[in-house]
């Protein structure tokens, strides 16, 4: 006997099914194969949705459905990154890495904003260490009075 589902449960297995089936891979060049405007149900790369006569855009690998099929609406005119391309573990650890660096809030120093970035150079460089005995620089507070508007409530 089948267990009977919740509303909420045949919701969430629709949104998936939904998800997976709007899903696709790789990227490539398509061109409306139409002579008329071509609306799309899923948005292109940039974001359009309404493809011209004989224009072209830029998409994965859901719209291959529509190349050489019956009503032939989209040509393939090109591969740029390939639907089932290997990538080694090493590249997507890096990769994760770099979105960590760079996904990371801002941060202000008395010299201005701090950019987070990542060089492709990845050699063993001797760190220095910034707080230099030669420069005696006095502090500065950012605020007048730090405490301003603070109020402390003893228990």
């Amino acid at each position: 006997m089948r267990k009977r589902m919740t509303r909420q449960e045949k919701k969430e297995i629709q949104k998936s099914k939904f998800l997976n089936n709007m899903s696709g891979s790789g990227i490539y060049i398509y061109e409306n194969n139409t002579d008329g405007d071509l609306n799309l149900p899923k948005p292109t790369t940039s974001g359009v949705r309404m493809i011209g006569a004989r224009k072209r855009f830029q998409g994965d690998s859901y719209y291959m459905k529509w190349v050489g099929s019956p009503m032939n609406l989209l040509r393939l005119i090109e591969e740029i990154v390939p639907q089932n391309s290997v990538v080694n573990e090493n590249k997507e650890n890096v990769m994760n890495e770099n979105k960590l660096i760079l996904d990371q809030p801002d941060t202000v120093t008395t010299k201005g904003k701090v950019e987070h970035m990542v060089s492709d150079d990845v050699t063993d460089q001797a760190l220095n260490d910034s707080t230099n005995p030669n420069d005696k620089k006095p502090e500065i507070l950012l605020n007048e009075s730090p405490i301003d508007g603070l109020e402390i409530i003893l228990g």
